[in-house]
């Protein structure tokens, strides 16, 4: 296993064993799993097996289900036991490596250096982690995947094949991934899923025998992406262009987390600075965060839209401090990259809401006095919610 550097894990019905975890009495009735505060429309979110034998089934709009089939429970999804197994996990994760990252169902490990604290023994090693998470939250549909890079470890892991353990060994990521369905890759947004249907491209296979500049005409960097990934090739490296970066070191180690949020608000406001400057727009987006223990972590975002402007940078920002919120430890310094960046084409957004026409006007104004000034001359006083 000396070659198997990435590990990923993921959950597909986390929440419903989060729940059923903290209320036993649910295990073997009929019940839905909705976060209700969509109103009207609600949809179910997860089902339990009985559930579904009724003909229940996930995506169902809520007030369908309660014409249908009225004596079946509807549960809301419990946000503080989602908070206590992240950090479980995240415990978990650093015994193991230091380099890792926890983000909602999911969450995968960088084994470089690390084989032989356990002998090169990937079976032995993913079950114990899965009887270490079974034991601390009760949750045991895990699937864990290893290979030699992450992006096809992160495909396996979700591939519905009925395995608990998958291993790819190097040289064989073409193989593996010959007839994994398009549905399993997690990166791509729905509007490209569309097109790849209605193009007739279902599995990455028949990616593999798409010219690649086909595939750019049609999905732009997602085309070249999957042309990559079906090639076993470490597709976040092959598509990922030179980032735009801003640091932090804070004025003393912290624990509070309304002033972290304030320090990734202001950490925000410089990035969309510096992408402004050299007219850029970003695809994705990472924070690092380094905690006074010497310990590092990252979290990715890749929003949809892509980021063009401060107040959804922002947001996305805040979204990956959240989920790096996993550890009782003072943090010391914050590092935001925009990656995957592009150059904006200057057109007026013809669709565009007279509150961000505004923001746009509000950030022009404060760019010209920063560019004269200094960018510590204005600060930006956009509500920090």
């Amino acid at each position: 296993m000396n070659d198997i550097r990435f590990v990923s894990l993921s959950i597909p019905a986390l929440r419903r064993e989060l729940l059923e975890s903290s209320r036993p009495e649910l295990r073997g009735t009929a019940w839905a799993l909705c976060a209700q505060d969509a109103g009207v429309h609600a949809k179910i979110d997860d089902v339990s097996d009985a559930a579904r034998e009724l003909g229940v089934e996930p995506g169902m709009r809520l007030s369908e289900v309660r014409r249908r089939f009225p004596k079946i429970m509807v549960h809301a999804p419990d946000p503080r036991a989602a908070v206590a197994f992240r950090r479980i996990l995240s415990s978990l994760c650093e015994a193991r490596t230091p380099v890792w990252e926890v983000a909602g169902d999911s969450a995968w490990m960088d084994l470089s250096g690390t084989v032989h604290l356990f002998g090169g023994d990937w079976e032995s090693w993913a079950l114990r982690l899965r009887d270490d998470l079974a034991r601390a939250c009760g949750v045991r549909g895990v699937v864990l995947a290893a290979a030699p890079t992450r992006g096809v470890a992160e495909i396996l892991s979700r591939i519905p094949c009925g395995e608990a353990i998958r291993l790819c060994q190097p040289g064989q990521e073409m193989a593996t991934l010959e007839h994994v369905s398009l549905e399993s890759v997690p990166w791509l947004p729905r509007i490209v899923r569309e097109r790849l249907e209605r193009l007739g491209l279902r599995t990455l296979s028949d990616i593999r025998r798409q010219p690649r500049q086909f595939l750019r005409l049609h999905m732009g960097p997602h085309g070249e992406r999957l042309s990559a990934l079906a090639a076993g090739i470490d597709s976040d490296s092959a598509s990922r262009s030179k980032g735009v970066s801003v640091d932090m070191v804070l004025p003393r180690d912290e624990v509070d987390r309304r002033t972290l949020r304030s320090a990734v608000h202001e950490l925000a406001d410089r990035l969309a600075f510096a992408l402004r400057e050299k007219s850029l727009g970003a695809r994705e987006l990472s924070l690092r965060v380094s905690w006074a223990d010497g310990q590092e972590l990252s979290a990715h975002d890749r929003p949809v839209p892509p980021l063009e402007s401060f107040l959804p940078l922002r947001e996305s920002a805040w979204r990956l401090l959240a989920q790096l919120d996993s550890r009782r430890v003072a943090v010391r310094s914050f590092r935001l990259v925009a990656d995957r960046t592009y150059e904006l084409s200057g057109q007026e957004d013809l669709f565009a809401t007279t509150e961000s026409v505004e923001q746009r006007r509000l950030g022009e104004a404060l760019d010209k006095v920063r560019r004269r000034m200094g960018f510590e001359a204005v600060r930006n006083g956009l509500v920090m919610g």
